[in-house]
C-alpha cells in the first residue's frame, strides 16, 4: 500500500471480489424482498377480487329476485291494475340504486290497438299512444312483428319512476326495437329471464334490460291455442356503471371492467385505478376474471391490477440498501476518502482549465464586439458628416437659386420703380415686388418646414406625419394610402417624437422613390411602453442578401438603435417591403 496509490489498492483482485460480493448480496436481498412484497399483494388482490365478484353476483341475484317479485305481483293484480305495484318498485329502486327502472309490457293484438289505447287513457294516461320504432335506414320495414307467427304488439304499459322525461316511453312497442325484441322473444320461448346486450343510456353511462315473460309460448301451447293478447312481461332497466361502482371501491387500485357474453362486449364504462394507489415500479400484473352465466345475465367481471413497489416498499428497501452501504463504507472509509480527495483535485484542475479557456473565448468575443461597435460608430459619424455637408450644400444651392433669383428680380424692379413716371407703373412694379417677396417667403417657409416641421410643435406627431405624407402627393401617383395613427403617439417625449417623424419620413420617401408601389400602409401606435412603426408597400421588393442597406435604411436603423430600438426588414422580390420599427419608450 505504501508503494501504490489508493486507486491501485482499490483495484486489487481481493478488493474487487469483495465489492462484487457486496453488490450481489444487495441485489439478492432486494430481489427477495420484492418477491415477498409481490406475494403479499397477490394474496390481498385475490381476497379483494373474490369480495368484488361476490358483490357483483349478489347484485345479479337481486336483479333476478326483483324481477321475479315484480312479475309475481303483476300476475296477482292483473294487467288492469298495474299501478298497484308502484310501492314495491319504488322500494326496490331506493334499496338498490343500480336498478334504474321497472317496466311492464302487455301483448296487444294489432286489431285491438285503438281499444287498448282507450283503456290506458281511461286508466289515467291521457296522452297514451301505442308507438313503434321506425328505422332511419329501413323506414318501410316490418310494420308489425310476429310472435310464434302471430302479429302482436308488446307496448310498455307501466313505468316506474314515471317522470316527465320518460312519459314518452309509455305505449312504445318493444317488439319494434331489435335490442328489446331479441331478449323478449328469447324469454317467451324459455320462460326464463333474459338480458339484452348493453347499450348507452340517454342519461349517460351504460346499462341493459332484464326481461321475463310471465305468459310464455309454452303456456299457450298447453292450452292448445296460439299466442294472443293479454300476455304479460316484466322488465328491469339496470345501470351497469352503478352496479360495478361498489365492486371497484373494494379494489381501488385495479382496473375494473364488466363484459357481456362470449364476445366480451363492454357492459359498463371502464373504472380506472386511482393514480395515487398505483405502484411506483411495476413488477407484475394480477388478473382475475369471474363468469356469471346464470340467471339469464351472461356477464364477466374482469379485474386487472398492477403489482410492484410502492413508496413504503421503496422506503424499506432504501433503508436496507443504506445500511448495507454504510457497512461497506465503514470498511473502506479511509481508502475511499483518499481516492475522493485525489479526484476532487484533478477535477478542480480540469475545471480551472475549462474556465480559463472559456474566459479567453469571452475576452476574444468581447474584443470583436467592441471593434465592430467602434467600426459602426466610425461609419455612422462619417455618414452624419456627409449628410450634414450634403444638407449645407443643398441649402446653399437653394439660397443661391431661389433667393438669388428672387432678390435680383426685386432689385431690378426697385431700380425701375425709382424711375417710374406715373402711378400706374409704380403700382405694377410694386405688385411684382410683393409677389416676389411672397415667393421668397414661401421658399423660406418650405426650407424651415424641412429642417423642423412646424406641425410637430403645434399639433403633435399624428398631424405632422399626416402632413408629411400629404407632401408626397400619393394621389397624383395613383398610390392607395392606408394610414392608421393612434392618438397616443401625441403624448411622447420630444426625442421620440422627432425620431419617429424622421423614421416615417425616410421610409415613405424610400418606398415612393424605389419601390414602384401602388399601395402603401403606414401604422403608428404605442403599446406595452413601446413605440411601434410599420411601413409596408406592395412594390418590387429586393434581395437583402444581394443589396446592402442604403443610407436611408441605415440611418433609420441607427436612429432606432440609438434609442434602444430594433428595425425588422422583411422583403421578397416582387412582393414588396415591410419595415417594422420598435422603440422602447423608457430608454433615453
Amino acid at each position: 500500500m505504501e508503494k501504490g496509490s489508493q486507486l491501485d489498492y482499490l483495484l486489487l483482485r481481493s478488493t474487487l471480489l469483495r465489492l462484487l460480493w457486496w453488490l450481489f448480496s444487495i441485489v439478492l436481498l432486494l430481489a427477495l424482498m420484492s418477491i415477498l412484497m409481490t406475494n403479499n399483494q397477490r394474496a390481498t388482490f385475490d381476497n379483494n377480487a373474490n369480495k368484488a365478484s361476490y358483490l357483483i353476483h349478489e347484485q345479479l341475484l337481486v336483479n333476478d329476485a326483483a324481477l321475479s317479485g315484480f312479475g309475481s305481483l303483476l300476475s296477482s293484480v292483473g294487467p288492469k291494475n298495474l299501478n298497484q305495484t308502484r310501492d314495491f318498485t319504488t322500494t326496490m329502486r331506493t334499496a338498490y340504486p343500480h336498478i334504474y327502472m321497472f317496466e311492464a309490457l302487455v301483448s296487444v293484438d294489432p286489431a285491438n290497438k285503438a281499444q287498448h289505447e282507450t283503456q290506458m287513457q281511461d286508466s289515467g294516461y291521457e296522452d297514451y299512444k301505442l308507438t313503434r320504432y321506425v328505422s332511419k335506414t329501413k323506414p318501410n320495414g316490418n310494420i308489425i312483428n310476429m310472435i310464434d307467427g302471430v302479429p302482436m304488439h308488446f307496448p310498455i304499459s307501466f313505468i316506474d319512476p314515471y317522470l316527465e322525461s320518460v312519459k314518452g316511453l309509455m305505449g312504445f312497442d318493444m317488439m319494434s326495437a331489435r335490442t328489446m325484441r331479441e331478449p323478449l322473444l328469447a324469454s317467451l320461448a324459455s320462460g326464463e329471464p333474459t338480458a339484452s346486450k348493453p347499450y348507452k343510456l340517454r342519461e349517460g353511462g351504460r346499462g341493459y334490460v332484464l326481461i321475463k315473460a310471465l305468459d310464455t309460448l309454452e303456456s299457450f301451447s298447453t292450452k292448445g291455442s296460439a299466442y294472443s293478447e293479454g300476455g304479460l312481461a316484466v322488465l328491469l332497466m339496470i345501470k351497469t356503471d352503478a352496479m360495478i361502482a361498489p365492486a371497484a371501491e373494494i379494489v381501488p387500485a385495479a382496473r375494473v371492467r364488466l363484459l357481456y357474453g362470449k364476445d366480451r362486449m363492454l357492459a359498463a364504462e371502464d373504472i380506472a385505478p386511482q393514480i395515487a394507489l398505483l405502484p411506483i415500479i411495476t413488477t407484475d400484473t394480477f388478473i382475475a376474471e369471474r363468469d356469471f352465466d346464470d340467471l339469464g345475465q351472461p356477464f364477466t367481471l374482469s379485474i386487472q391490477q398492477s403489482a410492484g413497489l410502492y413508496a413504503r416498499n421503496l422506503q424499506i428497501m432504501g433503508i436496507v440498501f443504506i445500511l448495507m452501504c454504510l457497512a461497506y463504507g465503514a470498511y473502506y472509509a479511509s481508502l475511499i476518502a483518499k481516492y475522493r480527495l485525489k479526484i476532487q483535485r484533478d477535477t478542480a484542475w480540469i475545471e480551472l482549465g475549462k474556465q480559463h479557456s472559456h474566459l479567453e473565448v469571452m475576452v476574444a468575443d468581447r474584443t470583436k464586439e467592441l471593434q465592430r461597435k467602434s467600426d459602426e460608430n466610425t461609419s455612422l459619424a462619417q455618414q452624419l458628416i456627409r449628410v450634414q455637408e450634403d444638407q449645407y450644400l443643398h441649402i446653399a444651392r437653394e439660397l443661391h437659386d431661389e433667393f438669388g433669383q428672387i432678390l435680383t428680380a426685386i432689385k431690378i424692379n426697385a431700380h425701375i420703380l425709382e424711375s417710374a413716371e406715373n402711378a400706374h407703373e409704380v403700382a405694377t412694379y410694386a405688385q411684382d415686388i410683393t409677389s416676389q417677396a411672397d415667393g421668397l417667403y414661401e421658399t423660406m417657409r418650405n426650407m424651415i418646414q424641412r429642417l423642423r416641421p412646424e406641425a410637430l410643435d403645434m399639433f403633435g406627431l399624428k398631424v405632422a406625419v399626416e402632413q408629411c405624407i400629404l407632401a408626397f402627393h400619393l394621389d397624383e401617383q395613383d398610390i392607395h394610402l392606408d394610414l392608421n395613427i393612434d392618438d397616443s403617439v401625441n403624448d411622447l417625449e420630444e426625442i421620440y417624437t422627432i425620431a419617429s417623424y424622421r423614421i416615417v419620413q425616410e421610409l415613405v420617401n424610400n418606398s415612393v422613390k424605389h419601390s414602384k408601389l401602388t399601395r402603401l400602409e403606414v401604422k403608428l401606435y404605442v403599446s406595452d411602453e413601446q413605440m411601434h412603426i410599420i411601413i409596408k408597400d406592395n412594390g418590387i421588393g429586393f434581395d437583402p442578401l444581394k443589396h446592402q442597406l442604403g443610407f436611408g435604411l441605415s440611418g433609420v436603423d441607427e436612429r432606432a438603435r440609438s434609442l434602444g430600438g430594433i428595425v425588422d426588414i422583411r422583403t421578397v422580390i416582387g412582393e414588396g417591403v415591410k419595415v417594422y420599427v420598435r422603440i422602447p419608450l423608457q430608454a433615453s
